[in-house]
């Protein structure tokens, strides 16, 4: 069970998207079903993972409620990028970004050599402190002096093999 944030990808101003804040048991298939129905493509921005129906209900009104003030139609919102960052921290452990297929492509180097990396979630920038850019999860990445970098406890992704390139596809 899951809340989920869709969004249309096509012909809508993207500095303040049209925003669809539900629940599903399969966002896949949710998604796949609001896309039959539309003409713009619909992209996961994010989902909070619950413990079930009574939680998803919960949680999507709870959702609803804040942002009662810029509720279009239905369940859209026309809300902005960083509203939906957000509200995955208010549930920050069992909350994800939708990350993108180049999570780890360094686009370049700082002044001290430090690789930067290109975003893995097309709506914005965040580091890694917020969001690990692996798996998604609002907790993001931690350093421990066991593992000696920064990583992150839900997937494993970890500094170190993310300055190396190492690829994370698939997790």
């Amino acid at each position: 069970m899951a809340v989920y944030f869709f969004t249309e990808l096509d012909g809508v101003p993207q500095e303040q998207p049209q925003i669809k804040i539900g629940f599903s048991n399969n966002i896949t298939r949710r998604q796949a079903t609001l896309q039959t129905a539309n003409p713009r493509e619909i992209a996961l921005m994010g989902h909070i993972q619950s413990n079930g129906r009574q939680d998803d209900r919960a949680i999507e009104r709870d959702l609803h409620l804040l942002f009662v003030d810029r509720r279009g139609r239905g369940e859209w919102f026309r809300i902005y990028p960083e509203d939906v960052i957000a509200a995955l921290h208010r549930y920050s452990s069992t909350a994800y970004l939708a990350v993108g297929d180049c999570a780890f492509e360094i686009i370049g180097y700082d002044r001290d050599g430090v690789p930067e990396f290109a975003s893995p979630w097309p709506w914005g920038d965040f580091e890694t402190s917020e969001f690990c850019p692996s798996c998604g999860w609002a907790c993001g990445w931690t350093y421990s002096e066991n593992v000696g970098c920064e990583y992150c406890i839900e997937c494993g992704a970890n500094e170190i093999d993310y300055e190396d390139g190492a690829s994370y596809e698939g997790r």
